[in-house]
């Protein structure tokens, strides 16, 4: 599947999408967009890929929105094409958030706007040490994306303070307040942003699909009900080839072969 706005690379069972207008810091137009929900379409359907990194090339992951074209936006429907946009920026967040395959956001240089809150729809968030993280919409005078998964992960007073100013934070601050997970410095980020992958992708594959939607629903079922699914993905896990090779693996003191399976 050939792309202009992205780079969709395949090593092993890691898929890697990278971000690719480094002339605008990868400022994100429709048609990236586009890009970004095929390529996920079609990686959702390969069992092959077990695990999917999202980059940016050059010198950021991503500028956020183009404003370039928002500017050459303003004298027609502004509104039917900003919410064209914001919709299709939700289906983006929706594709990464229901994968059932674990999805890495590796972050350099700049992630603003909406590819802040993009980073923030994966499941795992690494940092280069240079990262500058920005809620930036205010100083454009527009409403945030992102309110569902930033009040989620730092609360609804520092998500207020981030979103009302705008203003930039580091990686170091950004991992204190939970919106990363590692920081590491610029030049080791490729190397351990593998490592993690290496790892993700060679766990067992269903198992953490099925974590990641009971982390998904926790956030608005009932206890209850959310015991109730649990224990039913638990049951179904049970079933498969890696939870068998887990159990051997343990008895037989050696590591698992986990084959996603």
């Amino acid at each position: 599947m050939l792309y202009k706005k992205i780079l969709h690379e395949q090593e092993g069972f890691i898929a890697r999408l990278v971000l690719n207008r480094p002339e605008t810091l990868n400022a994100m137009d429709l048609e990236m967009q586009e890009e970004l929900l095929r390529a996920l379409l079609a990686i959702s359907k390969d069992p092959a890929i077990r695990v999917i990194v999202l980059k940016g090339a050059g010198r950021a992951f991503s500028s956020g929105g183009d404003i370039q074209a928002m500017k050459e936006s303003l004298g027609a429907d502004i509104y039917q094409i900003m919410k064209d946009w914001i919709q299709r920026m939700h289906l983006l967040e929706m594709q990464i958030r229901t994968i059932r395959k674990p999805v890495i956001a590796s972050v350099h240089g700049i992630a603003s706007g909406s590819a802040f809150n993009l980073a923030l729809s994966c499941d795992l968030v690494i940092a280069a040490e240079d990262v500058r993280f920005a809620q930036s919409f205010v100083s454009l005078g527009l409403t945030s994306d992102g309110t569902y998964f930033l009040t989620r992960v730092v609360g609804t007073l520092k998500a207020a303070e981030l979103m009302f100013l705008g203003e930039e934070i580091h990686a170091a601050e950004a991992r204190q307040l939970g919106i990363v997970n590692r920081v590491v410095p610029l030049q080791e980020l490729e190397s351990e942003t593998r490592r993690l992958a290496m790892r993700l992708g060679s766990g067992p594959t269903e198992a953490l699909g099925r974590i990641k939607s009971l982390i998904n629903k926790s956030f608005f079922q009932t206890l209850d009900k959310h015991l109730q699914e649990e224990s039913e993905l638990i049951a179904e896990t049970a079933r498969t080839r890696d939870f068998q090779e887990g159990v051997m693996a343990f008895l037989e003191k050696r590591a698992p072969q986990f084959k996603g399976e």
